[in-house]
């Protein structure tokens, strides 16, 4: 259990004689919503999507995965304001192409 509240409504449960499983499924859910890219570049190879991000906050990231998940054919990358490693380790986690500071020439290309 995870706090004294649900330890006693857990033994409320055995008191009861039920059986019972404590987080035993996970759930799928979608949220709706709507991403609005922060730049949309228009190269000679196709679209590609960039999104700036300074401060990642967990919502954004959530966003962004769901986004990724939900759109595989959008080129969707990150230009991170500071080589935070954090940052950069959940980019290559979840497979997105990133940099820091600066838009890299060859994306400007389409690369």
């Amino acid at each position: 259990m995870r706090n004294e509240f649900e330890k006693r409504l857990a033994r409320q449960i055995k008191r009861a004689k039920l059986k019972v499983k404590y987080e035993a499924i996970k759930v799928p859910y979608v949220i709706a919503g709507h991403y609005i890219p922060d730049f949309i570049l228009e190269t000679p190879l196709g679209k590609i999507y960039i999104e700036a991000k300074g401060y990642f906050r967990p919502e954004a990231k959530r966003k962004l995965v769901a986004v990724k998940k939900q759109h595989p054919e959008m080129d969707l990358r990150l230009v991170f304001y500071s080589e935070n490693q954090a940052y950069i380790k959940w980019a290559v986690r979840y497979g997105f192409r990133y940099a820091v500071g600066t838009i890299p020439k060859e994306w400007l290309k389409g690369l």
